[in-house]
């Protein structure tokens, strides 16, 4: 174990040594450029597996798709204004919870329901 740690640190002095040396050599015009690269790392990468070059984002979520329909819908509710006869159709009394003529008197206003032609 001593000995791999004389070998990595002679191989660590002769890389902060030797490109110095060439460059001084090898540079006769009297500009003296240093230049010095120590990489210390490991060919092996400890991290997350699923994300070992950042965070990505989670796909953007688009609602349901829904299409436009021309149809009406099968039952309307107006409000119905005065007194229910005969001849007024469905009214219906919501605070009753009953329908024209079960009950006469409707204290919150009365409801015409109107149904779809095809009966649905």
């Amino acid at each position: 174990m001593l000995s791999v740690i004389r070998v990595l640190v002679l191989l660590l002095a002769a890389a902060l040594v030797l490109p110095e040396a060439a460059s001084a050599a090898g540079n006769r015009s009297g500009h003296h450029f240093h230049h010095r690269t120590v990489s210390v790392g490991s060919a092996f990468y400890f991290g997350s597996p699923w994300y070992p070059y950042g965070y990505y984002y989670p796909p953007y979520y688009y609602g349901p798709s829904y299409e436009a329909t021309s149809l009406p819908p099968s039952v309307y509710v107006e409000k119905f204004e005065g007194k229910p006869d005969a001849n007024s159709g469905e009214i219906y009394c919501p605070s009753a919870g009953l329908y024209y003529p079960d009950v006469q008197e409707c204290s919150n206003g009365w409801q015409r329901i109107i149904r779809a032609a095809d009966g649905r």
